[in-house]
């Protein structure tokens, strides 16, 4: 017999308090035991004294009947001689009877009472005191959990009745609408909180099925099971109780032998205790007096509006149906590891329960258990949570197909980025998102519960170890652009050529994109007049080739006025020779922007807004420019968008045939802010295009380059040679010497390496980039 399958769920308090008293009253024993041992000329009045006063202890714990004593609680010899069990209250109280006849112990009995019975006693019952506290404890965090659920069931009701509310204000704002555009307005706000109103909906009947599953389980299986750890928390006080007192016993009878026959009879007594029989009167005395009711709790209904049309039924449409079918998955695979732990937990409290040759005798390993069950109930409940979503779903879906759900895990995002399904950025205060793990699928978090669950699982072409966090992303990358060009490309109809088809697209660039440092990639400064000139390569700090920097196209008609000189060692290009001397303002192409605080090349940007002045007709004709044959759209960022017609200015022709050209997109109106990116070269008229080489000799030509002063210039100065700044460069380690525009600085050798100097200025020594100076006679003209 126990107290959870005896008695009912809402009798827990009162299992608790009386656990409790009996802790509280056998903590009294260990006062007596300590008292006894350090009584010794005193110890025959103050001993009866004691016992006389624990007597009363235990005659209250059961309020008897009108008329009748501590008396009462004494057993006769014939009932002391019989050998069925008995509980301890009588027991104690026999015990209490020849206590009364031991005034007269050694010296030495009572140090042994009082250093082995009393303080292990105190001991037992206070880890007994505090495991009866934990479990209380337990039991208020699982009522707490299921008001939780209960709380979420509430809320859930409210959003469904607020959705629903603004749904019918809605389609009544669409009745009274009285133009076209505002009938349209409504009508696809409703068609939102319809599809708002149906995930609140359905999110409140999980809620209900949980809130009720969880309800049954704290009533009929949680609540019982912790009243049982109550009990075998109380029948290890008993337990305790009468193994110490035995313990004590045996002492007195070794000690004395006039004590014998009493003290035989007192063992007898206590032998014939057992904790079921302590446990099984209460539950006896509790059912005798009618204090043991309890009504069940009716199960929650389901609240909708009839009035509105609305049924129990959950809400079936697609976005509807993708949710609830990852809530099952998620349900499903919670279910199965709230079922490993409860088991695993199960199992330890069962083990701890079979050593029984090697428990703590007071109660350090019925603590053990009784936290081993603790924790499976915990995940029982959970499972129980997860086990009603998953049954409710598929009472109206049916069987549910797992599919490949994605591997979502948490994750912050650095740096703004798109969401992988609805298309908004992820970024700023919205920087929670969710990423798979195989597929490195990103959305917000909202979104997660939105994806269909078909992850391809990882890239099996990614490379593995630390490269694989560069390689599946530029494979990625890849096939986002490939599909994107495969996809979105249209042909225009009222295209003036007679193909119907337009021509197969190239592969996306990649490599040979000017957008990701490939071979094709080249630097423009920013403004001819104010950008300032590419740094030299320095040894061991970064390669001779630069990456692309963010610029703007400077006008293809420069002359010396608006042109800045450029020495022949500025031009210290990424670009092959071949590529330099046929690309459009090659010269320019060196000017690469560089960040004055700090020397740092700029990040790329990929697709540039340019304030590109229109194509001026050139005396024979600007042959870099051609039209568009068809419609192309770009992705933005590396790609351009097209249509039949425009007009673009190559940039850099497709020589290597990766199937790719840069362009210029030309404004019809001819001047304004322009587009560069890569358009497919197959969608372009390339039989009109030729290389401008005259423009580019001639820009050439209008560079003066800066070049060694004649032995008659250093002599002109005093035998030493001096160069004119003409941009602020700061120096980015102690050997190179930082400067301002128009600074005067002394040459003190040439021969340094390429594209360098080294100078003194205001007695600072170090190495200063060539480019960025300019020989003094030159700066005068």
């Amino acid at each position: 017999m126990t107290f959870g399958s005896e008695l009912k769920p809402n009798e827990f308090g009162a299992v608790n308090g009386y656990v409790e008293r009996q802790l509280d009253i056998y903590s009294g024993l260990s006062k007596l035991l300590t008292e006894k041992a350090v009584a010794e000329r005193d110890y025959g009045r103050r001993l009866v004294e004691l016992v006389r006063s624990f007597q009363e202890q235990l005659g209250s714990t059961y309020e008897p009947k009108e008329g009748s004593g501590i008396g009462s609680l004494a057993l006769t010899d014939t009932e002391a001689a019989d050998k069925g069990p008995l509980e301890l209250l009588p027991a104690a109280n026999e015990w209490a009877l020849r206590l009364e006849e031991e005034g007269r112990l050694h010296v030495q009995l009572g140090s042994k009472i009082g250093g082995d019975i009393a303080e292990s006693l105190k001991q037992g019952l206070g880890r007994l005191s505090d495991g009866r506290q934990r479990s209380l404890e337990f039991y208020q965090r699982l009522l707490a959990e299921r008001d939780s659920v209960y709380e979420q069931k509430d809320k859930a009701r409210a959003l469904y009745e607020t959705r629903t509310k603004a749904l019918v204000g809605s389609q009544q704002r669409q009745e009274r609408a009285t133009t076209e555009k505002d009938q349209d307005k409504y009508r696809q706000k409703s068609e939102r909180e319809v599809s708002q109103r149906n995930h609140a909906k359905n999110e409140y009947i999980l809620q209900v099925a949980v809130a009720n599953e969880v309800k049954r389980a704290v009533n009929h299986t949680f609540t019982p099971r912790i009243m049982d750890s109550v009990q075998r928390i109380d029948q290890q006080r008993v337990e305790t109780v009468r193994r110490l007192l035995l313990q004590m016993l045996n002492m007195q009878d070794a000690a004395t032998a006039r004590l014998a026959e009493g003290t035989r009879r007192a063992t007898h007594v206590l032998s014939r205790v057992t904790p079921d029989i302590d446990s099984a009167q209460y539950v006896r005395r509790r059912i005798d007096s009618g204090q043991s009711k309890w009504d069940e709790p009716p199960d929650f209904r389901i609240v909708v509006d009839v009035a509105a049309g609305e049924d129990e039924n959950m809400m079936l449409d697609g976005e509807s149906q993708v949710i609830l079918r990852n809530l099952c998955v998620h349900a499903q695979r919670e279910g199965i590891r709230a079922e490993q732990e409860a088991r695993s937990a199960a199992q330890v409290a069962e083990q701890s329960r079979k050593k029984k040759e090697k428990q703590d005798e007071e109660g350090r390993d019925i603590e053990s258990a009784l936290e081993a069950e603790r924790e499976s109930t915990l995940a029982e409940l959970e499972l129980v949570q997860h086990r009603a979503l998953r049954a409710a779903v598929e009472q109206r879906l049916g069987p549910v197909d797992q599919g490949s759900p994605h591997e979502f895990k948490s994750h912050t995002v650095a740096i703004s980025k798109t969401c992988d399904y609805c298309g908004e950025s992820i970024g700023g205060l919205n920087r929670k998102s969710a990423r798979c793990t195989l597929c490195e699928y990103t959305c917000h978090a909202k979104c997660q519960i939105k994806v269909e669950p078909n992850c391809p699982g990882p890239d099996p072409e990614a490379k593995s170890g630390f490269l694989s966090l560069f390689g599946s992303k530029r494979g990625r990358k890849k096939s986002q652009l490939h599909q994107r060009s495969t996809s979105v490309v249209s042909v225009n109809s009222a295209a003036s050529h007679d193909s119907t088809h337009q021509p197969p697209l190239p592969p996306q660039p990649q490599s040979h994109s000017p957008y990701n440092g490939g071979s094709g990639s080249r630097s423009r400064s920013s403004s001819a007049s104010t950008a300032q000139p590419s740094l030299p390569p320095r040894q061991g700090s970064y390669s001779a080739t630069m990456p692309r920097m963010s610029m703007q196209l400077p006008p293809t008609h420069l002359t010396e006025a608006t042109t800045a000189p450029v020495a022949a060692e500025q031009i210290h290009t990424p670009m092959t020779a071949d590529r330099a001397s046929t690309a459009p303002g090659s010269a320019l192409a060196a000017a690469a922007t560089l960040n004055s605080s700090s020397g740092a090349l700029r990040s790329p940007s990929p697709l540039k807004q340019a304030h590109v002045p229109g194509p001026t007709p050139a005396k024979d004709g600007d042959r870099s420019i051609v039209a568009v044959l068809y419609d192309f759209d770009g992705d933005g960022s590396t790609t351009l968008t097209v249509h039949a017609g425009d007009k673009v200015k190559v940039v850099e022709v497709d020589s290597d045939n990766c199937g790719w050209t840069e362009v210029v997109l030309l404004e019809r109106s001819g001047a304004g802010a322009q587009q560069q990116g890569m358009a497919p070269t197959s969608y372009l008229d390339m039989s009109t295009y030729r290389t401008p080489a005259a423009m580019r000799t001639s820009t050439m030509s209008s560079l003066p380059l800066s070049r060694p002063r004649t032995q008659q210039q250093s002599a002109s100065n005093g035998g030493q040679e001096t160069v004119v700044a003409r941009f602020d460069f700061v120096g980015r380690s102690a050997e190179e010497l930082s400067f301002n525009a128009g600074d005067r600085i002394r040459v003190l050798s040439r021969e340094i390496g390429d594209g360098w100097l080294l100078g003194k200025l205001d007695g600072r020594e170090g190495r200063l980039p060539v480019s960025y100076v300019a020989d003094e006679h030159l700066d005068e003209h």
